[in-house]
């Protein structure tokens, strides 16, 4: 069933048009289209003086319809030392004239434009083994045009992609498709289907959800699929690597992958992995039915590695330190990435937002809807790591402190709401953010946490206690399959699905929240399920744990900055006691209290700021003042605390099911 589109979104042309001309997409034709515009004459324009005439091809637009035989794609993996990929791309000629190829612009990873071409190099193409002149679009870098000579029956591409040490190593590599094909304009991704085959150095074994065909010596043919999938599923090279399956409710197997430099980091402990194990049976509950035949968790353990994740249908790439699973205790704050990425399998990936569903990789893509699309994951992944017992009930409250605060303590919503943050990937992707609190960067996913937490005490206050989120994720994501194609959604879409829960104005509700400023209590939905916000001078493991994470001593609820082992400043808090001081980021903390800086002096100084001011000498642009910070508190850290004489409804949302 199709979701109806956003009123903003034009519905999706099914006439097909001659693959071979040259038609811009909706953004570019509108650029180019203004640009073409000379005017030699007229009011403004003086004689003789110059205006602006850039005349340039249409990128060809994607068009719904079928492409006749199979597009053929050969990665050579194995030239890990000078960290290349060689490709070769062979497609079946369409028609004489001609042909635009494209290298990828959007990653739905990161929901904005972040390929870059600039990784290709050596680009040569022919047909039928005849070289071919190409001409790279003069508008459009990532679009090359071939004109293809009548007769011809075959098309190729040859060239390398400059990789790293992060995707060409010695025991692991990583081919992310998206990174490294050439397709033809003029056709939605589902309509592409390709054949891959791909090559590894001697010794690393494929892990992926892929279907294998054939294997050679060193290479490994996959089964034919759409363009569409391959972009969705990349293949894992791994020398040292452990496959555990785990529980999963029906057919569908579901398994985490473990891979990493060497065995001895292999091992999962009883404790986790009996967590994990609950998970899917707790995700199962929430969702239903999958969107996946098979599932295979690609974890990659590498020494300093943060912990993060990129979503796919049939698989969730997870980044995680060595010690993740050894060192248990001490990952509080990732313990729920795992879950966070599947159930993105049904968020993002089976049900889309209207504006961010995109028929290829170079087609602009929106992104109103990403709290919902991150946020309502952050969401379900901490409530799914509290019921599979991947954090302990106090650990999910410690956590969940760290969400509120962090949400709570952001001016920059004085000037910058939350439908505004969701834009964050068209402008601010690889961008640096000194001032944090203040510029705003992707708030939607802890934000996300605070808005739904406050939805599902609507759902439980207006049905007795009888409904919450899990009513409406059962609605909302069900008819999931294998085979379902992708059923986008948009702001109307998840109002009815609340609505069809339990009767309110979730328009009105939910628009408050997002188009608010100051206004909006993002701590409300704790307190009304009985929790509220409060601050002691002793940190939660969780906050140690984030604090050791980051690399630094984090005062921000007090002192207002964050300070690194050798005294540089990370961040400031926006209007806050060192920022009226005149701190700012990059600051460096040469002497606390007239004595060399130390960390731990830092922390006793504030413990005793009440008593004493604190006194800094700060290194900026080569010279040193000594500047006092007007703070007359203690040390502020955060936690939660019961609201007295209220219903503890949390505690039930995150019972297991």
């Amino acid at each position: 069933m199709q979701s109806r589109l956003h009123p903003c979104a034009a519905a999706p042309s099914t006439r097909a048009r001659p693959a071979g001309r040259w038609r811009p997409h909706a953004a570019l034709a509108v650029a180019l289209a203004t640009a073409a515009v000379a005017l030699p004459s007229g009011p403004g324009y003086a004689s003789g003086q110059p205006v602006q005439v850039l005349q340039a091809p249409a990128v060809p637009a994607p068009v719904d319809q079928a492409f006749a035989g199979n597009i053929e794609l050969d990665v050579q993996a194995t030239d890990v030392a000078r960290r290349l990929f060689t490709v070769r791309v062979r497609m079946p000629v369409q028609q004489a004239g001609a042909l635009t190829l494209l290298y990828p612009r959007w990653d739905t990873g990161s929901h904005g434009p972040s390929l870059t071409v600039t990784d290709l190099a050596g680009l040569v193409v022919s047909a039928d083994g005849q070289p071919l002149a190409w001409q790279r679009h003069p508008l459009e870098p990532h679009a090359f045009r071939v004109d293809v000579p009548a007769g011809a029956r075959t098309i190729e591409a040859r060239y390398q992609i400059i990789g790293d040490a992060n995707v060409l190593a010695r025991d692991v590599v990583v081919v992310p498709w998206h990174r490294l094909v050439l397709y033809p304009a003029g056709w939605y991704a589902r309509n592409l289907v390709v054949t891959p085959q791909l090559t590894l150095p001697a010794g690393l074994a494929p892990v992926s959800s892929l279907q294998v065909a054939a294997t050679g010596d060193a290479s490994v043919r996959f089964a034919p699929v759409t363009l569409e999938t391959l972009l969705d599923s990349p293949v894992y090279g791994a020398r040292h690597a452990r496959r555990i399956a785990l529980d999963f409710p029906g057919d569908a197997p579901v398994a985490l992958n473990l891979i990493a430099g060497s065995d001895d980091v292999l091992d999962v402990p009883a404790e986790p992995l009996a967590a994990l194990q609950r998970m899917g049976a707790q995700a199962a509950s929430v969702f239903g039915a999958p969107p996946f035949d098979r599932y295979e968790f690609l974890a990659r353990l590498e020494n300093d590695a943060a912990t993060g994740g990129i979503e796919h249908r049939r698989s969730g790439e997870i980044s995680l330190p060595s010690h993740y699973f050894s060192a248990w205790d001490s990952q509080i704050i990732g313990r729920d990435i795992i879950a966070h990425e599947l159930v993105h399998a049904w968020n993002g990936l089976y049900r889309v937002p209207a504006d961010q569903w995109a028929p290829t990789p170079n087609t602009p893509q929106g992104t109103s809807l990403l709290w919902m699309y991150e946020g309502q994951t952050e969401f379900w992944g901490r409530v799914l790591a509290a019921r599979a017992g991947l954090r302990s009930h106090q650990e999910t409250l410690d956590q969940l402190a760290l969400d509120a605060a962090e949400v709570a303590n952001r001016p920059g919503r004085a000037w910058r709401n939350l439908a505004d943050d969701v834009r964050y990937p068209a402008f601010m992707l690889r961008q640096a953010v000194p001032w944090r609190d203040w510029q705003r960067r992707k708030d939607y996913y802890v934000e996300g946490v605070m808005l739904w937490l406050a939805v599902d005490a609507t759902l439980r206050e207006r049905s007795a206690g009888r409904k919450g989120l899990d009513d409406f994720a059962r609605h909302f994501f069900a008819g999931a399959s294998d085979g379902a194609p992708a059923r986008t959604y948009t702001f109307e879409a998840i109002c009815e699905a609340l609505e069809a829960t339990v009767p309110h104005d979730w328009a009105g509700e939910l628009s408050a929240w997002v188009q608010g400023h100051q206004e909006v209590d993002t701590t409300a939905g704790l307190r009304r399920h009985g929790w509220q916000l409060v601050y002691s001078d002793t940190p939660t493991q969780a906050f140690l744990q984030q604090q050791e994470e980051s690399g630094v001593t984090d005062l921000s609820y007090s002192l207002g900055l964050a300070v690194s082992d050798n005294g540089l400043v990370r961040a400031v808090a926006w209007q806050g006691p060192a920022f009226e001081a005149g701190l700012a980021p990059r600051d460096r903390v040469v002497a606390v209290q007239g004595a060399p800086f130390d960390s731990a002096a830092l922390v006793e100084a504030v413990r005793n700021a009440a008593q004493s001011p604190v006194r800094l000498t700060i290194e900026h642009d080569g010279e040193r003042v000594e500047q006092t910070i007007a703070y007359r508190g203690t040390l502020r850290y955060p936690r939660l605390a019961r609201v007295e004489g209220t219903t503890d409804t949390l505690t039930s949302l995150l019972q297991p099911r």
